[in-house]
């Protein structure tokens, strides 16, 4: 199975707890690629660390599985990321008319859908799924995937990595 969703949330609820996070930051979505919400060790300061944990992974100053540690109050977002055992968790934004590369992650991901539309899409192994506000999906990004916006406007995912 390429995707699954694993429960229904209150999406309204857990956008905005991400978005105290961007105005923690001082910045709107459109001037943010990906905010780390999990740091390497506990009580690390959130305004230094959010970066810790963002770009790619052979480039990480830690081991994905270091980023564990919750970087902020978000009751309902720290609750997902404990209940599903999220690693290197990050709120990611992906810029309208973008696509990235075909690539295999080295783990599944959870994918929490906060700002989407049905313009915004993954395609893994040649098959295209859309992705809801309001669901928590399992994705399979060991295979050949990636994640296209072809809006005019930003997406917005929490993803984090799962190992086990």
């Amino acid at each position: 199975m390429h995707i699954e969703v694993l429960e229904e949330i209150d999406h309204v609820k857990v956008l905005e707890e991400a978005n105290t996070v961007k105005v923690m930051l001082n910045k709107g979505w459109a001037n943010i690629g990906q905010v780390g919400i999990q740091g390497h060790k506990p009580d690390l300061d959130p305004l230094k660390e959010w970066g810790s944990s963002i770009g790619r992974v052979d480039k990480l100053q830690y081991p994905e599985t270091y980023f564990k540690y919750s970087l902020f109050e978000l009751p309902i977002i720290n609750r997902l990321m404990e209940k599903y055992g999220m690693l290197r968790t990050r709120i990611m934004q992906s810029n309208p008319k973008t696509c990235l590369t075909l690539h295999q992650d080295m783990t599944k991901r959870i994918h929490i859908p906060l700002i989407t539309n049905e313009d915004c899409f993954m395609v893994i192994e040649n098959k295209n799924y859309t992705l809801e506000v309001g669901k928590v999906y399992l994705t399979n990004t060991t295979l050949r995937h990636t994640a296209v916006n072809a809006s005019k406007n930003s997406r917005v995912h929490i993803v984090g990595c799962m190992y086990g």
